[in-house]
């Protein structure tokens, strides 16, 4: 318990909705529970706490002064805090065995530079943030280190069984072939086809059918064509097409 952080607390006989009293206090309401023993409500120092946890986070031993009984190994299993403000509200503090296996979420740490990202564009993809392991309390990793260098060309993937962690201390429960990272080929840009009568240089058929025909009366004529000349009387209908020679209508 030597090089675990200390973490001092002390009983808490304030209980219920009269914790609010606490927080004000800048003291931070929590409890110890499991290890085959009663739960024991306890307070800390707010800020104390706070400092440290930003250090520990759930996956670092602590050892608990300021009880009877001498030092208590727990690990920090929950932290709740005020939605809105995202201030402290209580702590879960569990107890641990020196001599027991315990599970925790160990969260992954991505180091290293990716030659498919950097060289051949790729896209990184981390599909885990956190595994599973199985260890004493005393062993288990505050992160575990996923090298993506070696992540060398677009699908490479990294899986759960890749990742590099002391066997003989770890167990790693997650499935094997979970994967861990990988990189992707940039997504296409969607190619949006023009539709027929949209594509430039080509009029839609509807339009087609009714270029060179006089427009409906009172209607403006389309822009760009010629103006009627001076004088000249409205068209009222296109004579119909002649015959050709030696034909009859």
């Amino acid at each position: 318990m030597a090089e675990s952080p200390k973490l001092e607390v002390r009983p808490r006989t304030v209980l219920g909705k009269k914790v609010g009293a606490l927080r004000r206090e800048g003291r931070l309401p929590g409890v110890i529970f499991g290890g085959h023993a009663d739960s024991t409500p306890v307070e800390t120092d707010t800020t104390t706490f706070q400092k440290g946890y930003r250090r520990w986070g759930q996956t670092t031993l602590l050892a608990l002064t300021g009880l009877d009984g001498g030092d208590v190994p727990v690990l920090v299993h929950d932290v709740s805090r005020e939605p809105r403000t995202g201030s402290l509200l209580h702590v879960d503090f569990a107890r641990v065995s020196l001599t027991e296996k315990t599970h925790a979420e160990v969260p992954l740490h991505f180091t290293g530079d990716s030659p498919a990202v950097r060289t051949h564009g790729g896209v990184m993809v981390h599909a885990l943030s956190e595994v599973r392991i199985e260890a004493f309390p005393q062993d288990i990793p505050h992160q575990i280190e996923v090298d993506l260098s070696r992540i060398e060309q677009i699908e490479d993937t990294l899986y759960v069984r890749d990742l590099v962690v002391d066997a003989s201390k770890i167990e790693i429960l997650n499935d094997g072939d979970q994967v861990v990272a990988k990189a992707v080929a940039p997504r296409a840009e969607e190619v949006v086809e023009k539709p027929a009568a949209a594509i430039e240089g080509e009029v839609p058929e509807a339009e087609a059918a009714e270029e060179g025909a006089a427009p409906a009366a009172g209607a403006a004529p389309a822009a760009g064509a010629a103006p009627a000349a001076k004088g000249a009387a409205p068209a009222t209908k296109a004579p119909a097409a002649e015959a050709p020679k030696g034909k009859k209508a």
